[in-house]
């Protein structure tokens, strides 16, 4: 919905938020029920490819061969829905991203949502390196956008009912409501707001209750890891150090990886449907003779809690597993990295853990308190959201023990991935994500407001309105300050902490919104 002049945008601040808040139940609600189905969709194709490769190796030589073609067929028919429909394409973050930024529109949002069902489904069931976590926020994105449409909402409502979709879809994807609205705060937004909190906690909170009540839904991983308390905790903390200075020049490989490959996928001069058969080709392949490597890892993580895998055979998972989730995510296909990403990180401290009781006679039962923190870190070292990362491990191991290893490795993931200068990587996939451009017919004169956030040392904090260099026909309105509205003179300073209301032009905000964020985080 449009709007045309400044007071008529001025007063969608001033509406109350009984309504709102009555929406984001809905679409958290609608949310959880969306992604239970998806999960127990998964879980099915998951089993049923297992039985198919199982019972093709008992069968007539022949029955390969069609298992083969059958995988071909899926791989051209996901590609067909990803061209047809391109918002649907990868992970479906950045995606979200583009949304809240106002560089993207759901034209077709139902369409959308259930191209990205059935493709992400076809995808990662056919053993695609794919995870379920990023589909799942996109599939909340859709339903949020969708009660902008249907219950006519304004563009600020958007925003809230977006991330509040978003923020479930983390919530119903892994059973953690918490995390979920970590999220959405630190990796969506960059900044909290008491609304936009209540919003994504009632989102999540819904969406939880769905999935555990309706549908039974327990946490993502069933993963028990205990704190190696008998070990010397000067000692511990040296070896959280060190695996966290560890993960952080992974998690670098893995984004190189991940953009490398992407772009030599596209650069190669063969018809997409060439390619296309290739990567089902590899994944038919390895469901046959590394399965470890297929599907998103769920499996794989459970195992190796209690597994007898040697550290060779972990080294080699590892590798593979790290390009065939770049090679799979490059075709565009819906499916996220979000949870391979957790699975290399167990594997790194999987491996981490055998070598300390190698060659330092741990216990062995020190092994998944290894793979929790290696998850958190190698999170952390690739999206650069320690928050996040932490509170997502801690609720799926549901132990408080670990905290303060979890942030020990966190912090130094974090600290070392920006001394190597690494962007995170749903930033640098967004960059790379076509946009929507403005069609010239619908450049007018219409006015709207965005609000942006203030954060501590960013280019904003600390000076006065009227040192700011602002683009033209950008206007400040209003600042937020403790709750409390600050009507703005020139000499007025700008504190971190603060929300400032701008108003612009509606053909500007396509361009300028982005800017304006990185300078009030930046």
């Amino acid at each position: 919905m449009k709007t045309e002049t400044a007071a008529d945008n001025l007063k969608l601040l001033q509406k109350g938020s009984g309504k709102l808040y009555l929406l984001c139940v809905v679409v958290g609600a609608l949310t959880g029920f969306t992604v239970s189905l998806y999960r127990l969709a998964l879980n099915f194709f998951n089993h049923f490819r297992t039985e198919v490769i199982g019972n093709s190796l008992e069968g007539k030589p022949y029955f390969v061969f069609v298992v083969w073609l059958f995988f071909v067929l899926i791989g051209l028919f996901v590609d067909y829905i990803s061209r047809k429909y391109p918002k649907i394409s990868g992970s479906g973050i950045p995606q979200v991203k583009g949304i809240l930024l106002r560089q993207l529109d759901y034209c077709k949002w139902l369409q959308e949502l259930i191209a990205k069902f059935i493709a992400g489904l076809m995808s990662i069931g056919a053993g695609l390196s794919l995870g379920r976590e990023g589909p799942s926020v996109q599939l909340g994105s859709y339903i949020g956008f969708g009660m902008t449409k249907i219950f006519d909402r304004d563009t600020i409502e958007k925003k809230y009912l977006v991330t509040s979709g978003a923020s479930a879809g983390l919530s119903g994807a892994f059973g953690a409501p918490l995390s979920g609205v970590i999220f959405a705060l630190e990796e969506l937004h960059k900044f909290i707001s008491a609304k936009l909190l209540i919003c994504t906690f009632l989102a999540s909170i819904a969406s939880d209750f769905v999935g555990r009540r309706i549908f039974g839904m327990n946490p993502s991983f069933d993963l028990i890891a205990l704190y190696p308390k008998n070990m010397n905790p000067y000692y511990q903390f040296i070896l959280y150090i060190l695996l966290g200075v560890i993960i952080a020049f992974f998690g670098k490989l893995f984004t190189v990886t991940l953009i490398k490959v992407q772009d030599r996928f596209k650069s190669i001069k063969l018809p997409r449907w060439v390619k296309i058969s290739f990567v089902m080709s590899t994944s038919f392949l390895f469901c046959y003779f590394l399965p470890e490597v297929t599907g998103g890892g769920h499996e794989l993580v459970e195992e190796m809690a209690g597994g007898n895998r040697t550290i060779q055979l972990l080294m080699i998972i590892f590798i593979v597993k790290l390009f065939f989730t770049a090679l799979c995510y490059a075709t565009g296909f819906a499916g996220g990295i979000f949870l391979p990403m957790l699975v290399l990180g167990a594997i790194i401290g999987k491996i981490y853990g055998l070598t300390l009781i190698k060659y330092f006679d741990i216990g062995i039962g020190a092994v998944p308190h290894f793979m929790v923190l290696g998850m958190a870190g190698y999170f952390v070292a690739v999206v650069r959201a320690p928050i996040t990362g932490a509170v997502l491990i801690l609720e799926m191991t549901g132990n408080l023990d670990h905290l303060l290893a979890l942030v020990t490795v966190s912090v130094i993931a974090y600290y070392v991935t920006e001394l190597l200068g690494l962007e995170p990587v749903y930033e640098i996939l967004f960059e790379r994500m076509p946009k929507d451009t403005p069609k010239e017919e619908e450049v007018c004169k219409s006015k709207t407001i965005i609000t942006v956030p203030v954060a501590a040392e960013s280019e904003l904090d600390g000076k006065k309105i009227c040192e700011v260099a602002w683009e033209r026909d950008i206007l400040v309105v209003a600042i937020t300050r403790s709750e409390h509205e600050i009507i703005p003179k020139g000499d007025t300073v700008i504190e971190s902490g603060d929300q400032l209301t701008l108003l612009l032009p509606e053909s500007k905000v396509f361009k300028m919104k982005e800017l304006l964020y990185k300078q009030g985080s930046h």
